[in-house]
């Protein structure tokens, strides 16, 4: 399957552009209209641009920008340590259940599944007669196929284990208001954890499934997702959904989840380990519970499923989640550009851009090198065919290179500072991840991202438009894709994008860097009528 982190998206704050730091938050050519046929000898120019670092400490992490959602820890020398818990209300499949005469919570389950590697060379099988023991199974008998796959949304130390510990929340979540991630800015955002663990999980880079059937059958007698599967106290079940049959409290969704379990917490104990990516819509947790049986001395075995469903879900679904993440530990690379007071006139060597944690890159289009492009294009009867930024990768950091950056664009419109998606975005045909002409995925051999501004140029320079104190703003990540058509993005919005659960992080040349040929430029190709 396709590497998950390469195709995600999330959504960050929307503030003013101005201070550093701000709390809470195969290369193409775009063509555009006007132009000289095809067999036309393309030329390129160079222009000075301006690139620095900002910083927005907390982003927006709630089920609104949740596609996905990330767990673990892990840290380096660079961007220090990322710290992720997931916190998320689920409910009952059905309301006022009737558990029967004597029930009992037997177990309960809680899957997290993950996104893994299904090629036939990654993955062990094992199988298990449980007819006969020890014996070579018989079309009759019943087996056990258990599988182990490698998880391939791991970013980290893959060689390290971790323990996971779930925990109950005291915090009634609504689903209108809004959640982000770093709860030390917003009282809104601090959710308050019972210490008490409910369940606890040492979890590692592969995942086990479990599937019974008869050696012939066709169907399953049982089958779990592939994914962490973490046993969690039936005492707390017990008391908690048994107990509270005839209270009237399981008999809606609205009670039940602000009196009797308002959510769960997920974290990990370690401070260092790995990051890893999960569908949070896919999450389940199975109570298996018994009840008295009408012959006499028997038991009856059922149980009852709780679904993590939110509004991502292809069915409805209202479960409130938030991703909180701790960043801190940053190292004196990255604090001492952030700090750079000269940044905003001079740019930057290096651009540093981290998912979870909210850095920018801010790129400012020089005036006068506009102007220049302008008087180019009157004494030289210039056509543009392409306008874009690369950004070169500085590979001494040896971070695993991201598949995508995407940007936006910051300026001043009627006095207030507005987010918008450049017209390459929207004007023009971006199938993703395969077919793109705005930032284009980057795999492979290649070590430059570009970002293509084509028409957003084009209208600058050929129709006049003007944007006050425009910035670009370029982050980690790629837009929010549609649940039906996962090749279109979601919203026009900016800020609808995977950045929270994008652990990916990298180093780039910026317009300062010492490399002459990795330089940060706009680079403008042309042709003459």
């Amino acid at each position: 399957m396709k590497k998950f982190f390469n195709i995600l998206l999330s959504s960050t704050l929307a503030f003013a552009v101005g201070s550093t730091i701000v709390s809470c938050e195969e290369e193409t050519l775009g063509l555009g209209g006007g132009l000289v046929g095809g067999d036309a000898n393309g030329n390129v120019a160079s222009y000075d641009v301006i690139a620095y670092n900002t910083y927005y400490d907390s982003l927006k992490a709630d089920q609104k920008v949740l596609q996905n959602a990330i767990l673990g820890a892990y840290q380096e020398p660079i961007f220090g340590k990322t710290k992720a818990n997931f916190i998320s209300q689920f409910r009952m499949n059905t309301t006022g259940p009737v558990f029967g005469k004597n029930p009992t919570v037997d177990s309960v389950h809680l899957f997290i599944p993950v996104y893994h590697n299904t090629t036939s060379d990654s993955v062990i099988t094992d199988t298990i007669n449980l007819s006969k023991p020890g014996v070579k199974p018989e079309d009759s008998d019943t087996i056990l196929i258990r599988k182990t796959y490698k998880v391939d949304s791991i970013y980290g130390k893959k060689d390290l284990n971790m323990k996971l510990n779930v925990r109950e929340i005291n915090t009634v979540l609504y689903s209108d208001s809004s959640y982000y991630s770093n709860p030390n800015h917003r009282a809104q955002d601090q959710i308050t954890i019972n210490p008490t663990i409910l369940g606890s999980k040492v979890i590692g880079s592969k995942v086990q499934n479990i599937t019974i059937k008869e050696k012939v059958g066709t169907t399953n007698i049982y089958e779990e997702k592939v994914g962490y599967k973490i046993s969690l106290d039936k005492d707390f079940f017990q008391t908690k959904i048994i107990n509270n049959e005839n209270t009237g409290l399981l008999g809606d969704y609205a009670t039940f989840i602000r009196r009797v379990i308002q959510g769960i917490d997920i974290s990990v104990e370690e401070d260092n380990g790995f990051l890893f990516a999960f569908n949070p819509n896919q999450l389940a947790i199975k109570m298996y519970y018994s009840n008295d049986s009408s012959t006499e001395g028997q038991r009856n075995n059922t149980s009852v499923d709780f679904s993590f469903t939110n509004v991502w879900s292809s069915t409805t679904g209202y479960n409130v989640q938030v991703n909180q993440i701790e960043n801190s530990g940053k190292g004196s690379a990255f604090v001492n550009n952030l700090n750079d007071p000269n940044k905003m006139i001079n740019g930057s060597s290096r651009l540093f851009l981290n998912g979870t944690d909210g850095t920018r890159v801010n790129v400012k289009l020089i005036e006068e090198q506009i102007n220049q492009l302008k008087s180019n294009i009157a004494a030289n009867n210039w056509v543009i065919i392409g306008a874009k930024l690369q950004f070169h990768i500085d590979e001494s950091y040896n971070f695993p290179k991201p598949g995508f950056l995407m940007a936006w664009n910051n300026y001043k419109k009627d006095g207030k500072y507005v987010n918008e998606l450049f017209d390459d975005v929207l004007s023009f045909y971006n199938a993703y991840p395969s077919n793109v002409h705005f930032n284009p995925f980057v795999g492979g051999d290649t070590k430059h991202y570009t970002i293509d501004i084509t028409k957003h140029i084009k209208n600058m320079v050929e129709l006049g438009k003007t944007y006050e104190d425009q910035e670009m703003i370029v982050t980690m990540g790629n837009f929010l894709m549609g649940t039906s058509d996962t090749s279109t993005i979601f919203s026009t919005s900016p800020f609808y994008r995977n950045t929270i659960a994008n652990p990916y992080r990298v180093v780039l040349h910026g317009n300062a860097s010492e490399d002459v040929e990795k330089k940060l430029k706009l680079l403008v190709y042309y042709t003459k009528k």
